[in-house]
Formats: C-alpha cells, structure tokens, sequence
C-alpha cells in the first residue's frame, strides 16, 4: 500500500481527498493545512505521495514543493491538486508525479496512483539484498535467504532461515511497499515471503466453522507457525493455491 499526507488549506477538501484516498486504500499519514508543519514533520517522517494545493495560503505549492527537496528525510512524489490549469507546466518542470483538478475523480485519482504503483513494483524487482549491521559491520542478506519481517515495539525485525534476526531501518509499510509482490502481509505486523510460504494450520481446538478459527502459517525452516490475521486468510489460500 502506498502511504500519503495531505497539504491542503481548504478543510472540505482535505476531507473529500480523504474519503477519495481511503476508497483507493492509500494509508493516509497526516493532513496538514498549513505548510511549515508539514515541512517539518517531512524532515523528521518518510511517505510515498504529498498531495499539495498549489494555493497554499502561507508560500504557493510550488515554492512548497522546492523545499520539501530541501529539507524531506526521503523525497516523496508530489500530486498537485488544484481547481486552475495554468500552473501544470510549471508543476511538471518541478517534476510533480500528477497534477488533479478540483474537484478530484476518483477515477483519475486511480489513474495516477496506479502509475506510482508500477513504479514502485519496478523497484522491487530490481531489490536483491537487505543490509544489515550485525557486530557492527555491515552485511548484506539475499532476500532469498529471508523468511518473514516482524514489526515490535516500533521496530521492524528481519528473520532469516538459519533462526537469525536483525533490526530494519523504516517501516513495516515502507518494507511492503519497496518488495511488492515478493510478499504477504499475514498480519498487522508481520510480511513474509511468499516463497516460504508452506501450509494454514488451525490454532484452536474447537468446533467452530473454519470462518471463526484461529489460524497460523506454516513457514519454510521456521518451527513455530504465525498468526494469521482473518482479513489475510482468503489472499493466503490464494496464494497456497495458486503455488
């Protein structure tokens, strides 16, 4: 899933971009009506998108967009909303991923967030390897050789098939979003790779239906079974399927 905030000044179209955004399963951050907050929190935070109005009220989208290259801990891609064309030039010279008019379709909404997830999907298939520091040197881990991430008390950890775990910079969402289709979210707060994906087992003894169970999956070298989450089951079984 791709990960947005919003910069827009104009409350109700903040919360139509909202709506919009939540139909297309974005996760939205923040919203921020002003600019200089959400400047700040760029230096500090990473997000895929920054939807920007280009009439902000304090500097105009464009001089936002100049400092967000500035001073962003990781350079999003930029979409302009606006209600006027004339500025699209000088926003693609910026190079901005889209420019939508006011109000936003979600038609159109969904033409620019597929193009931005095809090219993350690109950068996925071009990751190889996780670097990690184990005894304070650098290692870089195939990702052949990883069987799950698990996210703990704000940190990602990386589990690997010989029962080796290391610490991940960045987020559960950023790791989804940088391997695409080279994983499964099987939980709130696990990833793993489809690959090593072995089995469903139920994790209760009782007699309920199997839509009510509790259920865990089995993973290639790894002796204890994870959670599943309820929502993740049908896309697992898919999955087991279709291998």
């Amino acid at each position: 899933m791709l990960s947005a905030i919003i910069v827009e000044d104009e409350v109700l179209a903040a919360e139509r971009l909202r709506v919009l955004l939540e139909e297309c399963n974005v996760v939205l951050l923040k919203i921020f009506h002003h600019a200089q907050p959400a400047l700040d929190w760029l230096s500090i935070h990473e997000v895929d998108i920054v939807f920007a109005d280009i009439g902000l009220p304090e500097i105009t989208g464009l001089d936002f967009v100049e400092r967000i290259k500035r001073v962003a801990k990781k350079q999003p891609e930029i979409i302009f909303t606006t209600a006027y064309e004339e500025h699209a030039l000088r926003a693609f010279e910026l190079a901005a991923a889209d420019y939508l008019l006011k109000p936003i379709k979600v038609s159109r909404l969904q033409t620019a967030l597929e193009r931005l997830n095809e090219k993350h999907r690109e950068k996925a298939d071009d990751f190889t390897h996780f670097k990690v520091f184990n005894r304070n040197r650098m290692v870089e881990i195939p990702w052949q050789q990883v069987r799950y991430l698990l996210a703990e008390h704000k940190t990602v950890f990386l589990f690997t098939g010989d029962g080796q775990s290391y610490e991940l910079p960045k987020t559960l969402v950023y790791w989804e979003e940088l391997l695409g289709e080279k994983v499964i979210r099987i939980h709130r707060n696990a990833l793993v790779f489809r690959h090593t994906l072995d089995c469903l087992i139920r994790l209760d003894n009782g007699e309920e239906d199997d839509n009510n169970a509790t259920w865990g999956a089995r993973i290639l070298d790894v002796e204890k079974p994870l959670a599943v989450s309820r929502r993740q089951l049908a896309a697992i079984r898919k999955i087991l399927r279709e291998g």
